[in-house]
């Protein structure tokens, strides 16, 4: 009984996936992997992994080898989340291109309410560098973990152990709730739109030098839209577009008289 009643609280992590960026440590693969498996994880996925799945990697797994055995492994980032409603990124820096920067803590309060209804991804980059920008630009929101010491270098798997620990802790006083996100993938299709019409307006210019685009990805992801809401903006920025066309036309015909 008390193995079922275990089961079922650990059963929304199915949906949270572990996502390693150019992991460079093999040893960190096993790692990761025995946190998983200690904290209830399941879905770990490799994006460019600089290490292999050896020896070491699975020695320091312990028991968790069938969290490596099902690692699932990816060339690039998107496709490995695309799916995922709530995507977040973990980085101990700060800069004008990180936005919506949250504590471990909270990051776990928006997360436990949405996981029933949403995959969600949970980054990691390398140990050297860290996540890239171009790796932040998918995220909605990032975890800093920051203790106020002189000294804030966590390695790969604490990090992991924190920021897993905190979503785990969670589940004891869960926020029930149904509503279902937007995929990673509806989501850089409504950007994609955004930056075409903004950039037929000339709110931006073509290439964002003032970084515009950033500060709109950063507005939508703390508003976490549902589809019906970003298939709301597209038809706004639809509409857009037709008025303009519109517009040019009749300028045409004013021309040609």
């Amino acid at each position: 009984m008390a193995g079922a009643k275990k089961a079922q609280f650990l059963k929304p992590l199915e949906n949270v996936r572990v996502v390693l960026v150019e992991t460079k440590f093999s040893g960190n693969l096993g790692l990761v992997a025995r946190i998983m498996k200690n904290l209830g994880f399941e879905d770990l996925r490799l994006v460019r992994p600089r290490a292999e799945l050896n020896k070491e990697a699975y020695q320091r797994a312990v028991i968790a080898g069938d969290v490596l055995d099902r690692a699932q492994i990816y060339d690039e980032l998107f496709p490995a989340i695309c799916d995922c409603g709530l995507v977040i990124g973990t980085s101990r820096r700060h800069g004008v291109k990180r936005k919506n920067i949250i504590s471990a803590e909270k990051m776990a309060e928006l997360v436990v309410p949405v996981l029933n209804v949403n995959k969600v991804a949970i980054l990691f980059g390398s140990e050297d560098v860290g996540l890239t920008n171009e790796d932040i630009k998918y995220c909605q929101w990032v975890v800093g973990i920051h203790p106020g010491t002189e000294y804030e270098s966590l390695s790969l798997s604490h990090a992991v152990a924190i920021v897993l620990w905190e979503i785990n802790s969670a589940l004891r006083l869960p926020k029930e709730s149904e509503r279902r996100l937007a995929s990673a993938e509806e989501l850089e299709r409504m950007y994609n739109h955004l930056e075409e019409v903004l950039c037929e307006i000339k709110f931006i210019e073509s290439g964002d030098p003032r970084r515009m685009l950033l500060s709109f990805r950063a507005l939508f992801n703390r508003a976490m839209l549902s589809p019906r809401e970003v298939k709301m903006i597209r038809g706004v920025l639809r509409q857009i577009r037709w008025r303009i066309e519109q517009e040019k036309k009749k300028n045409l015909k004013g021309g040609g008289k």
